[in-house]
């Protein structure tokens, strides 16, 4: 081997001993940046902890202060939102949707013409094709609320009664069927830490002894009283009872429950909206309902706020709400107790700082108050003492008519027939449609610029029945006579004064709803409406 072989042979050694120590230095200088690091950031960390914010989880483990502020913040949101959208909507009329709060957007029909983009917008119903609410957002100050007026439609609800929907949040509401009497609806849980409203739902309130039937995301529910529901997608439907009773099938299964219970229903298809599984059995209402619904109506904050009904219970109130013949006020007049009228905490506006402009708060709308509560016998005080409804014109013929025919058709006398009077220019009627089994109803509109005054109501209907008889009368909610008359044709006052204060104005380019509330069940024909009004002419309907 020559001197340059040996030279660099000697000197390999001396190379990869200087290479290990420089190696180990730079790992030294590595591992101590690493630590010094480390010291900082847990400085940085403790001084953010201490400051009340937890750098060490996700947002879903806030600190305790935070939360707490988050709530504060949220509730002053829900606060402003829920004055705002009463003070908005406290008109708002039987069959219609108001724009309750910031931000929704609607679909409307095609002939629509009415605005539906502000905050006190009001629309028909069956104007409206489809809505969005926006999810409560602390940022941009916003929580959608959409409220409806929909009339009760289970046989016992008194004519003309209304039931409130209330669409909050994150939701969407496909009105399908155009009124609601079947329509989809979807929810989201709630986007941020806010502990007063959980979820986004829809909040229905039915005044006392009332309730409505409808079809939602393909299920059939039927309610009598207070309830929430949210809908997640490809998720579940809960509905959770506060106060009465619930009825919901879906899958060809049924299953009852009560208030401080919730039933679920699996939801899937081709939209992710559609009931696909048989409702579960009933739940106990947990926090986040109750919070809900604390938030939203002001009641039912904890469990001793709610009186139970068991499934078993729910079932018998609903059957005997569907199956049983109404209650029917007599030909004499009524007097009403005190101790009869419904209960202030039972109010319609599901929004607690909510208050009708005129009437006590069982009214529905903020119209002149209507009087009648439910027709339980015990809760009334008759007055036989007063004038027999039928003494002023009891036409001899009548009675023999209607016995001698066995179709109980009615043979008009001198002494009872239909006005003679013109039919009115400016003011119209739309048709004459059953609005329940017991029920006609007719939408009256004034085209003038003047107030008129209902004068005389007079109709032909069909005695199917021999017990059955001309109820009461109503104008949207507010009773106007209540005599009842078991004879056809009806003439009104002739037969039995206006009800004493009763509301018979119909205002200027306004509209009012005439109900005309028999005590059994209607043929599908045979009926004939006329209304005379103090300016000489009359408006008629038939079916």
């Amino acid at each position: 081997m020559d001197a340059s072989s040996r030279s660099v042979s000697r000197g390999s050694p001396r190379r990869s001993t200087s290479r290990r120590r420089r190696q180990q230095s730079s790992c030294l200088y590595l591992s101590l940046g690493a630590f010094i690091a480390l010291i900082c950031v847990i400085i940085a960390g403790s001084a953010l902890y201490i400051g009340g914010f937890n750098p060490f989880v996700l947002p879903s483990g806030l600190t305790a202060t935070v939360i707490a502020q988050n709530n504060a913040s949220c509730q002053a949101l829900i606060d402003r939102a829920i004055q705002a959208s009463g003070n908005s909507c406290g008109g708002t009329g039987s069959n219609e949707v108001c724009y309750g709060n910031t931000t929704i957007k609607a679909e409307l029909a095609p002939d629509a013409t009415q605005r539906f983009s502000e905050r006190g917008d009001t629309i028909a119903i069956n104007a409206l094709q489809r809505l969005s609410a926006s999810p409560l957002n602390l940022n941009n100050n916003e929580w959608g609320i959409a409220v409806f007026k929909v009339i009760a439609n289970l046989p016992r609800s008194l004519p003309g009664e209304t039931v409130t929907m209330v669409v909050f949040g994150n939701a969407t509401l496909d009105n399908n069927s155009g009124n609601l009497e079947s329509f989809y609806f979807t929810s989201e849980l709630g986007q941020i830490a806010c502990k007063k409203v959980p979820y986004d739902g829809l909040m229905i309130t039915s005044p006392e002894g009332g309730g409505i039937r409808f079809t939602i995301n393909g299920a059939e529910l039927t309610l009598m009283g207070n309830a929430s529901i949210k809908a997640i997608k490809n998720g579940n439907m809960e509905v959770s009872v506060y106060r009465g009773s619930g009825r919901l099938v879906s899958n060809g299964q049924e299953q009852y429950f009560g208030a401080g219970q919730k039933v679920t229903v699996q939801l899937g298809g081709e939209n992710g909206n559609q009931s696909i599984s048989p409702p579960s059995e009933p739940q106990p209402l947990t926090e986040d309902e109750l919070n809900t619904a604390c938030n939203i109506t002001g009641q039912y904050c904890s469990q001793s706020e709610i009186t139970p009904v068991s499934g078993a219970e729910a079932q018998g109130q609903i059957l005997s709400e569907i199956t049983s013949t109404p209650t029917v006020l007599t030909t004499q007049t009524l007097t009403r107790t005190p101790s009869a009228t419904i209960p202030p905490t039972n109010t319609v506006f599901v929004l607690p700082s909510w208050t009708p402009s005129q009437g006590p708060p069982s009214t529905s709308t903020p119209r002149p108050p209507r009087t009648p509560t439910r027709t339980k016998a015990p809760t009334r005080t008759f007055t036989p003492a007063n004038t027999p409804t039928r003494t002023n014109t009891p036409p001899p013929t009548n009675t023999p008519t209607v016995t001698s025919t066995p179709t109980f058709t009615f043979t008009p006398t001198a002494t009872a027939v239909a006005p003679a009077n013109p039919i009115c220019g400016s003011v119209s009627a739309g048709a004459l449609t059953s609005s329940a089994t017991d029920q006609l109803a007719m939408n009256i509109t004034n085209g003038g610029s003047a107030d008129i005054i209902v004068n005389r109501f007079f109709s032909y209907w069909v005695k199917n029945q021999t017990s059955q008889k001309l109820d009461m009368l109503l104008l949207d909610t507010d009773l106007i006579w209540n005599t009842s008359d078991s004879d056809t044709p009806s003439d009104i006052p002739t037969e039995g004064n206006w009800r004493s204060g009763a509301n018979l104005t119909i205002p200027a380019a306004g509209t009012r709803t005439l109900f005309v509330q028999f005590q059994d069940d209607l043929e599908a024909t045979g009926y004939e409406v006329h209304l005379v009004f103090d300016i000489g002419c009359q408006v008629v309907g038939t079916k």
